[in-house]
């Protein structure tokens, strides 16, 4: 948990992050690299249920919804973060540089599932039509 402290360096399991004042709400950002990166930014304004409701039908039902016709999966380990966006798996070392793989097949993302991101997809029987869509 981050307190809500502009440009102070937070510590965290992985990066240190910080928050920037951006005049009109704040920035969150990470240091990766030697360098600060922003995330995503925010205000303070109050949310209701109503303001996720259109986003979370658009994002589960839109054609153009990158949810319906992609792959995101992301998962922390104590040394590194594993992110897989499509057929792009980035390998971030949190004491190192990042790697990148371009995964080739439906079989490849099934592995990188199941090794880098821990999950069993053996009930999964559809997953290989599912993932050739990808490609």
């Amino acid at each position: 948990m981050l307190v809500l402290e502009p440009e102070v360096e937070q510590a965290t399991p992985h990066e240190p992050f910080r928050l920037r004042d951006a005049g009109t709400g704040y920035v969150m950002e990470a240091l990766v690299g030697g360098e600060w990166r922003p995330l995503y930014g925010f205000d303070l304004t109050p949310q209701l249920p109503a303001d996720y409701e259109v986003t979370n039908w658009y994002l589960g039902h839109h054609p153009a919804s990158h949810f319906l016709s992609g792959i995101m999966v992301a998962r922390p380990a104590a040394d590194r973060r594993y992110a897989l966006g499509g057929t792009s798996l980035a390998v971030h070392h949190l004491d190192g540089p990042t790697e990148r793989h371009a995964l080739e097949s439906p079989a490849a993302v099934r592995q990188v599932l199941e090794e880098a991101f821990l999950l069993d997809t053996s009930g999964l029987p559809d997953l290989e039509t599912a993932l050739a869509r990808l490609f």
